[in-house]
């Protein structure tokens, strides 16, 4: 389930699939899970990590 899952946020999520599959794999690099062990939870933590981390920088950069 955990990869279908991972593959099925990256297509939904409407942003460049190569970027976001990065950003994501990255993020759950940093909390040691791989994208085919992912669960909705873990998943929906590691979005809202990533959309944290792009306000962040917005913010940083005005």
């Amino acid at each position: 389930m955990g990869n279908a899952l991972f593959k099925k946020v990256v297509r939904l999520s409407g942003l460049p699939p190569k970027l976001i599959k990065k950003e994501l794999a990255d993020i759950l690099k940093r909390i040691g899970i791989q994208p085919k062990r992912v669960t909705e939870p873990i998943l929906r933590k590691a979005m809202a990590t990533y959309l944290r981390d792009i306000v962040n920088k917005n913010l940083k950069e005005v």
